[in-house]
């Protein structure tokens, strides 16, 4: 099977061709350089500075010119794009989205990549992962992605690799560049961003300035093909869904004769379905109801891909106070303006919707109630004469589209000294970092269950200043007035607060008969806090959002650490480092990390790495407020025969318990005495750059990166499996019921006890050349993923959702200039997935289902030409050449599982020629 891998991997790579433009290679840079001069630099992924470029671990530089070449104004998608990154949060997520752009390396989550700016920290969210949209494209000169452990060298999070975005320096002179584009065919998904820089230098100090503005525009869900369709839990707009296990015989015949249905899965000509016992309340896979029909169709009114302005401003200084101090200093500001759409709030009352519904009561002296009957929404009150439980679905469409905005505002400011020691090799630096993250954020079209209840109440009218609610006369009977008393307008804030001290010491230790040992030391300190206060309404439970308590905490976090370069033989260097670590949450820890290069010939650089990583808990593990959840799981009481089976933990379960609803609410709950995630990771590679060749370059490097410790929830069904059987009789404290048997809560608690284990080999190879018909440089970049596991559950292959984890993601590109013009191809290949649907319950089993995601192939094109007498560059592109599109997956377009019935973060979210025009001109 191996062998069919790599020739697989050898096919692919021929596919692709010879290879260079995506990935600008370290030693192309080095070539550029020159050689008259030899200058040490510092590397990402080391604090020794070097000559040599080339390191013991794995590093991928992109430049000026490559995010350029890209035809992308967001440096989050660009890095989205790269063969090893994995899914994470982009501006395609509307359910579940907040406007952030993240980055995920290996599939190990965003949270377990660190993100630095010039060497440095850059502000994070409670959940430490970065929004990469917070760092303006146009002062960026060029990224370094680190792609193995560096918690050694750096700290927590590095647990998957570092991406260190170095800014631009010594510029003079004013550059203005301005970008526009959108989709060919549908004529959406606009973009516009303007750019201004403004720099001086001289012999004691430099300035630079630069501001810049970004506006993306919305694509409509609805607005193609693959996204135009969604499933409901909830009937066609206006109708309500009745669920009820105790209504009177009486009540049952009369309304069967209005019309009125008991099969769930059929269509009501009164407007609800009436489902005795709870029987097929929740849609699930299988039980797909006629979309034409009676279920709600939500896709078209969502948004594809959301909409967002951003505003930034970055400021940067350096002054020369003598020969050996220079003081340093830089300010970034990002405001970002975001917005999500999804469609009318889903209405749930009454039992098994939480304790704020379940007050709900429609009594039967409502003007609008058709029963006779008053329907009890607690079924605490099974004893009262003339009870009759209920649960109610209604799309509430009358109220409009739930709107999600935010307003998000970061910044950060470095002041710091930078100095070498006389005439030394040693060279010093000591900075304080003060970085804020604060975001608002404005929630329309919320239902206030406190006035529902009221609303549906006995003693509503005008003389109480209430609105009667009418929630059976179908789509419409909701009138302006209904919806103004029972609707509100959330607005929730949260942010955090970050401090960082650092003094750095770097040079030659002393000398070896191989060489001269470089060290580099240094001490850290980390303090963040952060908060998040929701609206009032959603703290109390009585909105019609899942309620949330507030969050408030911090930590301090002291650090030291010692890097070595030491050369044992000719060729041969070993560099350990060691950090320890003291964190005011759970105490101290340390990481060591040992890196290995050695040349056996000028032309081959053998390299490996072996590294201890690790990630502190987050402020939201920490002490993030409890929140409300409402998933889909089965009560292992329950009992369809009418009697609770004799299992340990339903004792006090009455017999005939039934589960009223599948959706148990639960509560998500914080673990201040978390430990922190570890890892191991190993890397072994090869650089070959053939001198007989001159501009070639080969580099393939095997990862092996295990987390143990991984920061995850206990688990519902496992809470409510454990307690029933009795092997976990500790289980059942987290598990509260109500007299009748329902599970009315259950605290699913964080523990550190997830394993991951990722394991591949990363393929690049470059050559630069130049012929009688210009300069060419081509680039493969191919990722080979060998092992995906999370807890023993290997996922490479298969689909999930929103994520995808293919066997193997590459890109390849050729770059061309020849005078004044200049042009640019990059292919971007995924590979084929099963889709875990089909791996869960079988294509088979239901027709239309797609067993597989075709392979994927994506090409980007763009020219250029410069207008010399004028300072000016204008470049043409289109992303997307050929509109490809991903496969579905439902075949037949007539049921999505997932969000949009395909990945946003594998594939193209246009699904259109995106064709866009940037000038750039200098004064």
């Amino acid at each position: 099977m191996l062998n069919n891998k790599i020739s697989k991997a050898v096919r692919l790579a021929i596919a692709f061709g010879a290879a260079s433009t995506a990935v600008f290679s370290a030693s192309s840079i080095a070539a550029e350089e020159g050689a008259e001069k030899v200058e040490r630099i510092q590397v990402t992924g080391s604090r020794i500075k070097r000559t040599d470029l080339e390191s013991a671990s794995p590093v991928l530089v992109l430049d000026r010119s490559d995010i350029a070449a890209s035809g992308q104004i967001s440096i989050g998608n660009i890095l989205q794009q790269i063969p090893a990154a994995g899914a994470a949060l982009n501006t395609a997520f509307n359910n579940g989205g907040n406007g952030a752009t993240n980055m995920d390396l290996r599939n190990l989550g965003a949270q377990r990549l660190l993100v630095l700016v010039n060497g440095k920290r850059w502000v994070s969210s409670l959940g430490s992962t970065v929004d990469l949209n917070t760092i303006p494209a146009a002062s960026i000169e060029r990224i370094e992605v680190v792609k193995d452990g560096a918690s050694a060298i750096y700290g927590s999070d590095a647990i998957a690799g570092v991406v260190n975005i170095i800014t631009r320096k010594d510029f003079d002179g004013v550059e203005l560049s301005v970008y526009g584009g959108e989709n060919l065919k549908y004529n959406d998904g606009r973009q516009y961003s303007a750019d201004l820089t403004i720099g001086t230098t001289s012999d004691k100090g430099g300035l630079m300035m630069n501001v810049s503005h970004v506006t993306q525009a919305e694509i409509w869900a609805g607005d193609r093909d693959i996204s135009s369709k969604g499933n409901s839990s909830t009937t066609d707009k206006g109708r309500l869904r009745l669920t009820s296990s105790a209504i009177s015989s009486s009540l049952r015949d009369d309304l069967l004769a209005q019309g009125y249905t008991e099969n769930n899965a059929g269509k009501s000509n009164a407007g609800f379905d009436l489902v005795p016992n709870g029987a097929g309340s929740t849609v699930g896979i299988g039980s797909f109801r006629d979309r034409d029909g009676d279920v709600y169709n939500y896709a078209p009114e969502n948004y594809l891909s959301t909409p967002q302005v951003r505003n930034s401003m970055y400021v940067q200084a350096f002054y020369d106070l003598s020969d050996d101090v220079r003081v340093v200093s830089d300010f970034m500001m990002t405001n970002r303006e975001s917005t999500q759409l999804l469609a009318a709030m889903p209405l749930t009352i009454g039992a098994s919707f939480g304790a704020a519904a379940s007050r709900v009561d429609i009594h039967k002296n409502n003007i609008y109630n058709p029963f006779g009957e008053t329907l009890y929404g607690d079924s605490a009150r099974s004893g009262v004469d003339g009870y009759v439980p209920y649960a109610g679905q209604r799309r509430f469409v009358e109220a409009g589209n739930r709107i999600y905005r935010q307003n998000d505002t970061t910044y950060r400011a470095m002041v710091g000294l930078e100095g070498s020691v006389g005439d030394t090799s040693w060279v010093w630096d000591a900075s304080y970092i003060y970085g804020k993250n604060s975001q608002d954020v404005l929630t329309t079209g919320l239902l206030n269950l406190t006035r529902i209840n009221q609303a549906l109440g006995d003693n509503c009218n005008v003389s109480t200043s209430c609105v009667p609610l009418n929630l059976f006369g179908g789509l419409g009977s909701i009138t302006p007035e209904m919806v103004d008393y029972v609707t509100f307008d959330s607005v929730s804030r949260q942010g955090l607060e970050l401090k960082d001290y650092t003094v750095n010491f770097a040079g030659d230790a002393f000398e070896l008969p191989a060489g001269v040992v470089g060290m580099a030391i240094g001490l850290e300190r980390r303090e963040e806090s952060g908060y998040d206060t929701p609206d009032p309404l959603t703290q109390s439970g009585e909105s019609s959002g899942n309620q949330r308590d507030a969050t408030g905490g911090g930590f301090r976090l002291d650090e030291a650490y010692i890097e070595l370069s030491i050369p044992v033989l000719e060729g041969l260097t070993i560099s350990p480092a060691i950090r320890f670590s003291d964190h005011s949450a759970y105490g101290s820890n340390s990481t060591a990390k040992v890196g290995v290069e050695y040349r056996p010939i000028d032309d081959i650089l053998l390299r490996g790495t072996w590294a201890e990583g690790y990630r502190a808990p987050s402020i939201s593990n920490l002490y993030a407020g409890n929140a409300d959840s409402y998933p889909s799981l089965t009560d292992p009481c329950n009992s369809v025969e009418g009697k609770v089976p004799a299992l340990p933990g339903c004792a006090g379960v009455p017999d005939g318990y039934a589960q009223a609803n599948t959706q148990i609410r639960i509560t998500n709950v914080s673990s201040p005495d978390l430990k922190p995630e570890e890892s191991e990771s190993k890397t072994f590679g090869v650089v070959y750059n053939p001198s007989y060749i001159d501009g070639l370059e080969f580099t393939i490097d095997y990862y092996d990166i295990e987390v143990t410790n991984s920061i995850g929830r206990y688990g519902a069904s496992r809470l409510l499996n454990e307690c029933s059987t009795g092997d976990n009789a500790k289980s059942c404290d987290y598990i509260d019921r109500d007299s009748n048997g329902n599970v009315v809560d259950l605290r699913n608690f964080l523990q550190n006890s997830g394993d991951y284990n990722v394991e591949g080999i990363d393929f690049y190879t470059a050559y630069k050349f130049d012929t009688e018909f210009g300069s060419f440089k081509t680039s493969l970049d191919l990722s080979y993923v060998m092992t995906n596991e999370f807890d023993g559950d290997d996922q490479v292959g298969i689909q999930f959702g929103n994520a995808g984890f293919p066997e193997y993601k590459g890109t390849f590109a050729v770059d061309w200039s020849m005078g004044d013009f200049d042009a640019h191809w990059q292919t971007r290949y995924v590979d084929r997935l099963q889709n875990n649907y089909d791996v869960l319950y079988g294509a088979e089993n239901y027709p239309g289902m797609a067993a597989e995601i075709g392979s994927y192939f994506i090409h980007d094109v763009s020219v250029g030409y410069a207008l010399d007498a004028y300072n000016t560059k204008l470049s043409l592109g289109i992303e997307n050449l050929f509109a490809k599109e991903p496969s579905p997956e439902y075949s037949n377009n007539d049921i999505a599982i997932s969000t949009n019935n395909f990945s946003v973060t594998e594939y193209d979210v246009n699904m259109d020629r995106f064709v866009y025009l940037r000038a750039t001109i200098k004064f």
